[in-house]
């Protein structure tokens, strides 16, 4: 079985429209429909389906698997198979499958980690291991606060690379433009420019613990 499946997370894609600078009524125009579709999937009323995902994907600027995640039609083991070229790098997502780790959920739903928004990752790397972050800490990442991260923030971020098409996790900490880590290996020591193309906040650490 897969994953639990998420609920239409609307403050998302609200974010993501000003972000790209589009309107409801920008992406109803590219779908061919009355602004109305686009409210009815927003709050739920209506499914998105596979066609509408590719239209809110191209006009968004944001990869298919995520718009069909944040919009509750793909649960995260469908929505990494859409990402071939994706690597994990510092961190994955939490994957809950159905009628296991009843423990952990308890866990990330008194953090408040079952509010939509607020994604659970596992560290696997050691880009933030002097910072206290060790492989196998389980982390709370709330994308909503992706676009307000201070200095000293740590954060989730992507590195794409647009020539290959894939992309890779960072967790980081956020000292404005760039992102440093704090790890003993030479090979996380280049620091990178936030510019939003190549580099992008996905969301903001705000709880931690470890098993």
């Amino acid at each position: 079985m897969g994953a639990y499946l998420s609920a239409m997370d609307d403050k998302w894609f609200k974010q993501r429209q000003k972000i790209a600078g589009v309107t409801a009524e920008d992406i109803a125009a590219e779908l061919g429909r009355d602004r109305s579709v686009v409210s009815r999937i927003y709050t739920g009323r209506q499914a998105m389906s596979a066609a509408q995902a590719k239209v809110f994907a191209r006009v968004l600027d944001v990869p298919l698997a995520e718009v069909m995640k944040r919009a509750g039609v793909l649960d995260e083991d469908e929505a990494r198979e859409l990402q071939p070229g994706f690597s994990d790098g510092d961190a994955v997502p939490f994957m809950s499958k159905l009628g296991s780790n009843h423990s952990m959920i308890g866990v990330i739903s008194a953090f408040g980690g079952d509010r939509p928004g607020v994604d659970t990752w596992i560290v696997k790397g050691n880009s933030m291991i002097l910072g206290g972050y060790l492989p196998g800490d389980r982390l709370l990442v709330d994308t909503h606060q992706s676009e307000t991260c201070s200095a000293g923030d740590v954060v989730i971020a992507q590195s794409y690379d647009w020539q290959s098409g894939g992309a890779t996790t960072l967790l980081r900490r956020f000292e404005p433009p760039v992102l440093v880590a704090a790890s003993p290996d030479p090979e996380d020591g280049r620091v990178l420019v936030v510019d939003r193309n190549n580099v992008l906040i996905r969301g903001k650490v705000i709880a931690s613990w470890r098993n």
